[in-house]
């Protein structure tokens, strides 16, 4: 064909439509596209409401982020991903732990461990996509994905205070167990302190209030909760809270103001009587937790109970565990109980897990399952704490080491007597803002490695 045949072509009414209507294609798929980085902020957003509001939400929303970051990365082309792996190879590697200690014991057993296995890629898989989408993305746009944090303390209050007001001091709460929901609203209201130093509309005063608003009304309603398991992270959120707005290099004057703070805390639990009362319950019931009759029925009685057995379950088969978290319950009755490990009562109402997420790990996938898990709370400690205590970090930055530091050693604390990471939904929460964390500290290289939309 030559070129006046090819320029009549072109120029035939039919193939100009074609070509107009091709353009158009590409102009609607390239602005769905741009739109990328937006979704992904608002799924961060809709993230923590979620969790905190229904037991079915949470789930689709992380897969919805999943799916967006993996979007953005294939419109970027994968620009950056090799460099940031690299950069998080220890990190990645960290979590890849859990997953591989779950695959081992089912090939082991022959019995695939679904469930524990799609937590293990949520942490795994979840935290590596995310942590080569979120550098694509404006900071101070994925600093919008607070929003989220700030209404779901609201929300949660607002629940949890009209259940506790319609006559039941310990209801049931949407999505999570009482314990837990108390626990995730403390930590929401410690970010939204920290948050303090972030700055997200063009008010800072009305913004500031906002976020001291979500803070007291999230503390308030975990008082009235009378949970103890949050009590274990108190004193951490205070620690960072000092941190971020007092520092830590003129030791004497932090040390002080932990104190006072610490004291002040102390004494507005106490002036709980309801909650006073489960503190002194709780020490009593431990003390008096063995009798000559055998162990006695209390809740912390049961929970010695439980945490004994997943330790000896853990010895016995420590490389392999049980090969699956579901099993725990079964090995109760047929195991720990023949060997007076736990008492019929417990075994009768049949905990399918131990109370602390550790042991959890360790029964069900022994020792390599534990340090999985553990690595999970603390590998991403060895890059929030140089960003948080830095020289020369930007206040924003210490306030992001922060938050991500109340996150994993808060859900830490949090797992010790109780199973944080009883439900998925959880896991998806807590891998989706280390992840974002990690990304917000990242002060150092994101203008020379990011092309910001």
């Amino acid at each position: 064909m030559g070129l006046p045949d090819f320029c009549f072509l072109l120029s035939h009414p039919l193939n100009q439509q074609g070509i107009a209507l091709q353009s158009e294609g590409i102009s609607a798929f390239t602005d769905i596209t741009s739109m990328l980085p937006n979704l992904i902020v608002v799924l961060y957003a809709l993230l923590p409401v979620a969790l905190l509001t229904s037991a079915s939400l949470p789930s689709g929303v992380f897969y919805a982020l999943i799916a967006a970051s993996l979007a953005l990365l294939v419109q970027k082309r994968f620009a950056g991903a090799a460099e940031q792996t690299y950069r998080y190879r220890w990190l990645i590697a960290s979590y890849s732990v859990l997953f591989l200690s779950v695959a081992v014991s089912s090939i082991y057993y022959g019995d695939w461990a679904g469930a524990n296995s799609e937590g293990a890629l949520r942490f795994f898989l979840g935290l590596w996509v995310l942590l080569l989408a979120l550098p694509h993305i404006n900071p101070q746009k994925l600093k919008h994905s607070l929003w989220g944090v700030l209404i779901a303390g609201l929300v949660s209050t607002i629940i949890l205070l009209s259940l506790i007001a319609s006559g039941n001091p310990r209801p049931l709460t949407p999505g999570l167990i009482l314990t837990t929901y108390s626990s995730i609203m403390l930590l929401l209201g410690a970010i939204s302190v920290y948050a303090l130093k972030w700055q997200l509309t063009p008010w800072p005063k009305s913004e500031g209030f906002l976020k001291v608003l979500v803070a007291l009304a999230t503390f308030a309603a975990f008082i009235f909760a009378q949970t103890r398991t949050g009590l274990l992270g108190l004193p951490l959120f205070i620690v960072l809270g000092v941190a971020v707005f007092v520092g830590l290099k003129r030791w004497a004057r932090a040390v002080t103001v932990v104190a006072i703070a610490c004291a002040i805390m102390l004494a507005i639990v106490f002036s709980n009587d309801a909650l006073r009362g489960r503190i002194a319950v709780g020490i009593s019931e431990v003390v008096a937790c063995k009798t000559e009759e055998g162990y006695a029925f209390s809740s912390m009685c049961i929970r010695i109970q439980l945490w004994q057995s997943a330790l000896e379950a853990g010895v016995t088969h420590p490389w392999v565990g049980l090969g699956d978290g579901g099993r725990y319950g079964d090995y109760l009755e047929h195991t720990a109980l023949p060997k007076g490990l736990v008492a019929q009562s417990t075994v009768d109402i049949y905990f399918g897990e131990p109370h602390n997420d550790v042991l959890l790990m360790l029964a069900a996938f022994g020792l390599p399952g534990a340090i999985g898990l553990l690595l999970i709370y603390f590998a991403p400690c060895f890059y929030f704490l140089p960003r948080l205590l830095g020289k020369e970090v930007p206040t924003g930055t210490r306030a992001a080491a922060a938050m991500g530091l109340a996150v994993c050693l808060g859900f830490f604390l949090f797992g010790l007597p109780e199973t944080m990471f009883r439900r998925m939904n959880t896991m998806g929460f807590y891998v989706a803002f280390v992840a974002l964390f990690v990304v917000m500290t990242d002060y150092r290289i994101a203008s020379k490695r990011c092309r910001y939309n």
